[in-house]
């Protein structure tokens, strides 16, 4: 289904190793400011309309948590959210490793067309899963 291989770039292909850990590292350390000044997020306008947590309800909570590495608590609050911030740390440790070594060749995933539709169902069952999840952690 889903395999990394290490291929040459392609022209004019953009520079993952460069764009996504400047991302993260740019949003972790707005994140770390903002969460110390004190400041506060308006409430979801979704979960005050319907009761229900939407797909990104509990994301802050989990990066407070984040930030003050309380990392069981984050992953209860939106295990999406710590699942993508675990992996951008894997990416920028990785991006680290290809810039100093001078790597010619970059890591990438890649999906057989013939196993496309069962990813995308099963990316659709996964955030029906977490959706669930929050419905249930989120509302107790």
């Amino acid at each position: 289904m889903l395999r990394l291989i290490r291929r040459p770039a392609y022209p004019g292909e953009l520079n993952h190793e460069l764009v996504w850990p400047a991302a993260f590292l740019g949003g972790a350390a707005f994140a770390w400011g903002w969460f110390l000044s004190g400041l506060q997020l308006p409430q979801c306008i979704f979960m005050r309309l319907t009761g229900l947590p939407c797909l990104g309800c509990g994301g802050t909570r989990c990066a407070s948590n984040l930030v003050q590495l309380d990392l069981g608590q984050a992953f209860l609050f939106h295990p999406g959210f710590f699942l993508i911030v675990t992996l951008a740390v894997l990416w920028t440790v990785y991006s680290a490793v290809f810039w100093l070594r001078r790597d010619t060749l970059r890591l990438r995933v890649v999906v057989n067309p013939a196993d496309s539709r069962r990813v995308r169902i099963a990316f659709v069952i996964i955030l029906g899963a977490h959706w669930a999840w929050q419905c249930y952690y989120l509302t107790r």
